[in-house]
């Protein structure tokens, strides 16, 4: 009992819960206001709602992506979208991100299974020297033994738009028409419909790399405020902007 009572105290004293805490403190002041108390228990019924495994299953899109085309052909290559880097300072170099690292992953073990080429794809977004997205995929992926005749690079695009337009142009080089997506679960539309607008006759075969939240039976940490569920709300607000934009454009 201890061990659950401690779990709950603490997702409610830790960001995001501890916001939570403070909106029902002031509502709990303003008791004798009325309509201003019930704002600040509506402000903490919204945070609660979007920082907790129970909201976040509501709000995460249905991501149930199938080929645009049957998979007659066989895939000729497994494109791999990168999603951020970071600067080690204990190596002094820079590694992939934890969403880079997953897709990564998702695309070496489909590798070892297809032994066909591998692209990986991302420039370099905020940071202007050092390497790109690309070649430090790359490189990893020579240290996980992959041959760098298997590994194609493309190292300019800073967005999904550009991994498409970037990617399709070495696909259409090497008259490439099947090939494996691998992403976030929650990009996978996104990028999907930018690879289709440049190549619209193409076999597309989307690959989820992770769930942007646990995807396990809803259990009592799914009703605690937590900075995975919260983080997973802004990758989804990221993508229905993204979507939008897109669909704009």
């Amino acid at each position: 009992m201890g061990f659950f009572l401690q779990k709950v105290l603490t997702s409610f004293i830790e960001p995001p819960g501890v916001f939570i805490t403070i909106a029902l403190f002031f509502g709990l002041l303003a008791r004798k206001k009325g309509k201003e108390s019930l704002k600040w228990i509506a402000l903490a019924v919204i945070i609660y709602f979007f920082s907790t495994g129970i909201g976040i299953r509501f709000l995460s899109p249905s991501q149930n992506i199938t080929p645009r085309y049957p998979s007659i052909n066989q895939p000729q290559v497994i494109i791999v979208l990168g999603g951020g880097t970071y600067l080690d300072t204990y190596q002094n170099r820079f590694q992939p991100g934890p969403y880079s690292l997953l897709r990564l992953h998702q695309g070496y073990t489909l590798w070892q299974k297809e032994k066909i080429p591998l692209l990986v794809s991302g420039g370099q977004v905020w940071v202007k020297s050092g390497p790109s997205e690309a070649e430090i995929m790359a490189d990893i992926l020579l240290q996980w033994g992959v041959p760098q005749d298997d590994i194609i690079t493309e190292s300019q695009s800073r967005n999904t738009k550009e991994n498409a337009q970037y990617c399709s142009q070495i696909l259409l080089n090497n008259h490439w028409n099947s090939f494996y997506l691998v992403t976030s679960e929650i990009h996978l539309k996104r990028a999907m419909m930018s690879f289709q607008s440049f190549l619209p006759n193409a076999n597309i075969i989307p690959i989820s790399a992770h769930p942007p939240y646990d995807r396990t039976p809803i259990v009592l940490s799914d009703f605690l405020p937590s900075s995975q569920a919260f983080s997973a709300f802004a990758q989804i607000i990221h993508e229905y902007l993204g979507l939008a934009v897109l669909l704009i454009n």
